[in-house]
This record gives structure tokens, C-alpha cells and sequence, in this order.
């Protein structure tokens, strides 16, 4: 082997906790179903729109989980030969078509909200609107609290969109249900028409403020899409080149990192003097493993190349 060969990781095995991810995503799907049809049909009974638009949102945001589940199966399939280095792109991809969808239903909200201002309201009974958005907030705020640790375990951003998505509904009915409490508190102690214009003015409000978080979720996801590659990681794996080299006896050390979903792609170049003999395969082989080891070990989330060489032009 010549001293300018690559020298690479094997490809990508399947992730370790790529079954537990996919358990948690089939979980998340029959709760997530199960409760948007519970506001869809309490929505229709109460003639409010704010629940009904927070059971299509939960069934809008059911679909972007099957999708999740469909990628998670995907990726633990690993690279195949039209897809050599696996199906790690799709999740950005798909984060970034969920935040569109979520951002597309909070204006959707945002303007019916104001439409039904517009038009006069619409009388809500205060407290059986005020429990059903309670109970919302209640169930998606725990299904988040239970997603939390595991999405970072796991270092999913499947699961860290998911977690998202059930946050935003929690925030979503637990200002429902306090909403439609004051209106109907308001109502109860100075009369008047609160009651009337809670529904609207509710979901106008909610939407509006909701519509930052799908927002950061797209800019988030096409940095990853455009191969942005994070400051921090671009410093690190340099500062890391720098050191091997200089332990190795190389002269001078390039890094080129590219970030897609979970997987790294991380290519370093190593200088060496003119004079210099690279000795067994063995020997290349030691530096790769101390670069790995800097790296973090080896790991199915990093694809890894090595070059050598004694003209600069190749690094």
C-alpha cells in the first residue's frame, strides 16, 4: 500500500439502540393517534375550534412519526450499494419537512383563530374545554418528560423532533385549559362576552406563539442538509489532526468534517517530510487508532478517513 492510500472504517453497522428507537416511535404514534381523535371528536361536540385544530396538529404530527419510524428502519439497515454510506441524510431531511408541516399548521391556526375574531367568536362551555386542554397538556408534557432522557441516550434527532413535537402540544393544552378557565372566570364574575371570543382568540394566540419552535427546528435541520459544519466539531477535529501529527512526526495536518443527522464524516490529512518512511502497515494503522480513540473510539456514527502523505498538494 502506497503512503497516500486512505485508510477508512469499515462502513457503518447498524446503531445499538436503533430497536429501542423504533419501540419508542411506535409508542408515540398510538398515544399520539389515540389523543388526536379524542380532540378531534370533543372539538366537534364543544364547537370549539382550538381542539379540533389541536387533534388535525396531533394527527399531522402522527404522520411525521410514521415517517420517523420508516427512516429509523432505514438507517438500521446501514449502506447498501445505492446508498453507500447509508440513509443518514434522510434524517435531516425528514426533520426539516416535520417543522415545515408544523409551521404550516401554527399559521393555519393562527389565521383561523383571527377569522373567527373576525366573524364574531364562538361560545365554548369554559369547563369541559378547560379539562379536555388540561388533560391535553397533562398526557403530551409526560410523553415528553419520558422521551427526554431517552432521546439523548440514544443521540436521535428522530426522537429529539419527536420529543419537540409533544412539548409544543403540551404548552399548546395546558394554555388551552387555562385560557378557557379565565375566559369562563371573567364571564362568571363581570358578565359580558369573553366566553365567546376565548375559542379564537386562544388559538390565534397559541399558534402564533408556537410558530417559533417548528421555525428553529427547519434551521437546525438545513444546516445539516447544506453540510454546515458546526464550529465547535470543525475546531476539535482540527485541534485533534494537530496533535496526532505532531506525536506521529508529520510535519502538517489537515480536517475536512461534514455533519449529516447523527453521523460524522471526517477526513484528515497528515504531511510528512520529505525523507519520511512509513514503515509496516502496521505503524499506519496505530495513528488511525489514536485518531479514533481522540475521536471518541470507534463508533457506527462516524465515518473515518485517513490520508498520508509527503506532497502537500494531496492534503
Amino acid at each position: 500500500m502506497s503512503p497516500t492510500s486512505p485508510l477508512e472504517t469499515p462502513a457503518a453497522a447498524p446503531e445499538p439502540g436503533n430497536a429501542a428507537e423504533q419501540r419508542l416511535l411506535r409508542l408515540s404514534i398510538a398515544v399520539t393517534v389515540l389523543l388526536a381523535l379524542a380532540n378531534m371528536a370533543a372539538g366537534l361536540w364543544l364547537g370549539s375550534r382550538t381542539i379540533v385544530f389541536d387533534g388535525v396538529y396531533g394527527l399531522a404530527d402522527t404522520v411525521m412519526t410514521v415517517l420517523a419510524l420508516v427512516v429509523s428502519r432505514l438507517i438500521a439497515r446501514g449502506d447498501d450499494r445505492r446508498f453507500q454510506f447509508g440513509y443518514w441524510h434522510l434524517e435531516p431531511l425528514l426533520t426539516a419537512v416535520n417543522g415545515i408541516v408544523l409551521a404550516l399548521a401554527c399559521a393555519y391556526g393562527a389565521l383561523d383563530g383571527i377569522n373567527g375574531l373576525l366573524h364574531g367568536g364562538n361560545d365554548v362551555a369554559g369547563v369541559p374545554a378547560t379539562l379536555i386542554g388540561l388533560g391535553n397538556g397533562v398526557v403530551s408534557l409526560a410523553m415528553a418528560g419520558f422521551l427526554v432522557g431517552r432521546a439523548r441516550r440514544l443521540d436521535s434527532q428522530l426522537l429529539r423532533t419527536d420529543l419537540r413535537a409533544w412539548t409544543i402540544g403540551g404548552v399548546f393544552g395546558l394554555g388551552i385549559g387555562i385560557a378557557f378557565a379565565a375566559a369562563e372566570a371573567i364571564d362568571a364574575t363581570l358578565g359580558g362576552m369573553a366566553r365567546a371570543y376565548a375559542d379564537p382568540l386562544i388559538l390565534a394566540v397559541l399558534a402564533l406563539a408556537l410558530l417559533p419552535l417548528p421555525i428553529g427546528q427547519i434551521i437546525e435541520a438545513m444546516r445539516d442538509i447544506l453540510q454546515i459544519t458546526p464550529a465547535a466539531l470543525d475546531a476539535e477535529v482540527a485541534m485533534i489532526a494537530a496533535e496526532v501529527a505532531a506525536a506521529h512526526g508529520f510535519v502538517d495536518s489537515r480536517s475536512h468534517v461534514v455533519r449529516s443527522g447523527r453521523v460524522q464524516f471526517v477526513e484528515i490529512g497528515l504531511l510528512a517530510p520529505p525523507d519520511w518512511s512509513p514503515g509496516s502497515m502496521a505503524a499506519l494503522d496505530r495513528v488511525r487508532e489514536d485518531i479514533a480513540a481522540r475521536l471518541g473510539g470507534r463508533d457506527a456514527g462516524r465515518w473515518l478517513t485517513v490520508d498520508f502523505t509527503a506532497d502537500e498538494r494531496w492534503i
